[in-house]
C-alpha cells in the first residue's frame, strides 16, 4: 500500500497517525503487508519515519519520487483524507468503531529502529519510572505577546512552565511513591532547568540529547524517537500541555499509563488558559468571518 506522507508538515506524530490509518485498511481488507512510504522534511517535522521506526511484520520500502495517488493527508483534510481512503478500499463507516480501534492498537506495531533501540537499552531504564514531559518551542507564549503568538488552541505562557517545575516535587510526592523520573523536552533551557530542580530528590534518566538552540526544533530525530519510546515504557507521564507526543507515547505502550496535563491542574493559573482558547477561538472566527467577506 502507498502513503504519501509529504504534505504532512505539522509534526511526527500526524505521521503516525495517518501510517496507522492504513495498517487498519491493510488489516481489514487482508491486503499483503508492504508499506511503500513517501515523505519529506519540513520545517515543523524534519525527520523522516522511514529513516528512524519500523513496523512489526511489515516490510517498508521507501519511495524517491512522489508516487501518483489521489489521497494525500495534510494537516487541515484529515478527516476529508481519511473518507477518500475509507471509500477506495470499500469500507463503510458502519465499521468504524472496529476501524478506529484498530488504528490505536496498531500503535503498538511501532518500534524504533535498531539503533534507537540500542540507545534506549543503554538508557538503563527502570521497571517503574515516570516521564516528565516539557513542551515548548511554538507551544510557549509570553505576556508580551501573547496576542500575537497564540495559533493554537493549547499553548503554555512561559511563566506556567516555571511555576509547574518549581512544583514538581511536591506535585509528584501527592501522586506516587515512584522516585524514578526520565526527563525529555524540546527545550535546552527547560530540560536542564527540571534536572537541577527534581535531581536532589529523585533519580534522574534521560536520553543525551544534541540540542540546536539556534534551530525551531532544537532536537534531532534519533533523539526524538529515542525519548518518544522511553515515555511509552513509564508508569506515569506529567506534561506541561498534553499534545500528540504523550497521547503517541501511552497508545505505542504495552501498559496503561496515568497521564497529567499541567495546564489543566486546578489552580489560579487555570484562568491563563482559559484566555488563551477565548482568543484562539476569537481570532479562528475573525478568519473564517475575513474570508466569507474576501469572496
Amino acid at each position: 500500500m502507498i502513503i504519501d506522507l509529504s504534505d504532512l508538515s505539522d509534526g511526527f506524530s500526524s505521521k503516525l497517525r495517518v501510517i496507522t490509518y492504513h495498517l487498519a485498511v491493510i488489516k481489514i481488507k487482508k491486503f499483503k503487508k508492504h508499506l511503500y512510504i513517501y515523505e519529506k522534511k519540513t520545517f515543523e517535522s524534519p525527520f523522516l519515519f522511514t529513516d528512524l521506526c519500523l513496523i512489526k511484520n511489515f516490510k517498508i520500502f521507501k519511495l524517491k519520487k512522489k508516487p501518483k495517488t489521489n489521497i494525500v493527508f495534510n494537516p487541515y483534510n484529515d478527516e476529508i483524507a481519511l473518507k477518500k481512503l475509507k471509500n477506495q478500499n470499500f469500507i463503510s463507516d458502519k465499521f468504524n468503531n472496529k476501524f478506529y480501534k484498530i488504528c490505536k492498537l496498531s500503535y503498538k506495531k511501532f518500534i524504533p529502529n535498531k539503533e534507537i533501540q540500542k540507545r534506549i537499552k543503554k538508557i538503563n531504564l527502570p521497571n517503574n519510572f515516570i516521564g516528565i514531559h516539557i513542551r515548548s518551542t511554538d507551544r510557549v507564549i509570553k505576556i508580551d505577546n501573547f496576542l500575537n503568538k497564540i495559533q493554537f488552541s493549547e499553548m503554555i505562557f512561559d511563566f506556567q512552565i516555571n511555576n509547574m517545575i518549581k512544583n514538581l516535587i511536591d506535585f509528584i510526592r501527592s501522586k506516587t511513591k515512584i522516585d524514578n523520573i526520565f526527563i525529555c523536552s524540546d527545550d535546552k533551557f527547560y530540560r536542564e532547568k527540571v534536572f537541577k530542580t527534581l535531581s536532589t530528590k529523585f533519580s534522574i534518566f534521560s536520553n543525551n540529547s544534541s540540542y540546536n538552540t539556534k534551530k525551531f526544533r532544537q532536537t534531532n530525530g534519533k533523539d526524538f524517537i529515542t525519548e518518544l519510546f522511553c515515555l511509552s515504557k513509564s508508569q506515569i507521564i506529567i506534561s506541561t500541555l498534553g499534545g500528540a507526543v504523550p497521547n503517541a507515547a501511552s497508545l505505542i505502550s504495552s501498559k496503561k499509563i496515568k497521564f497529567y496535563k499541567w495546564t489543566n491542574i486546578l489552580n489560579f493559573y487555570l484562568f491563563f488558559k482559559i484566555i488563551v482558547v477565548i482568543i484562539f477561538y476569537i481570532k479562528r472566527f475573525k478568519s473564517i468571518l475575513f474570508n466569507v467577506f474576501k469572496y
